[in-house]
């Protein structure tokens, strides 16, 4: 009987969830938009930045913080099998905590989602509604609600959706859609 827990005990160490696949998919889609960016042409010119710059810049910092999330999953599985192992051997059947739904937790779908609305609202409402909202539905899913720290909360919203405004309008002079030219 023992013999037939070692094969499942193994193979669950390599079963890997959402924080392991989720960041691999998006570096897949990273690095189509880095190739892209490449095929505008080199990121500097006599000295000069060119529109090829800021996306190629991004798309590798986007693929390093990717690839260090996925090797922290890989990590932290090694260190969950190692744990369940240790539980096993002690005939700890205890059931670990925390929902998930096809390996990804409650958080990580309200992160997916509420970035998916963000983009169909982004173009539709303009820049400052729909980043002001994001910012705030996000600090209230990762804070743990919006009856506490409600105003440190709207302040942070209204700090990041201006910085991200003076970022792109002035440093990188890139329009944003605005709810009133729409």
């Amino acid at each position: 009987m023992s013999s037939k827990q070692l094969p499942q005990r193994s193979s669950r160490r390599f079963a890997l969830g959402g924080e392991f696949y989720v960041p691999a998919a998006l570096a897949i889609i990273t690095v189509v938009y880095l190739i892209s960016a490449i095929q505008l042409g080199p990121p500097m010119k006599d000295g000069n930045m060119t529109a090829s710059f800021f996306p190629m810049a991004t798309a590798i910092v986007m693929l390093i913080a990717l690839i260090c999330a996925m090797v922290h999953a890989l990590r932290g599985r090694a260190k969950a099998a190692a744990e369940e192992t240790i539980a096993n051997a002690e005939g700890d059947d205890e059931i670990p905590s925390g929902k998930q739904y096809a390996g990804l937790s409650l958080g990580a779908i309200g992160v997916i989602l509420l970035t998916a609305g963000y983009l169909l609202a982004f173009d539709l409402i303009g820049y400052f509604v729909s980043t002001f909202v994001y910012v705030l539905l996000l600090c209230c899913l990762f804070g743990g609600g919006f009856r506490q720290k409600w105003l440190s909360r709207l302040i942070a919203a209204v700090v990041i959706t201006i910085a991200g405004y003076l970022l792109f309008e002035v440093v990188f002079q890139v329009r944003l859609p605005t709810l009133w030219s729409q």
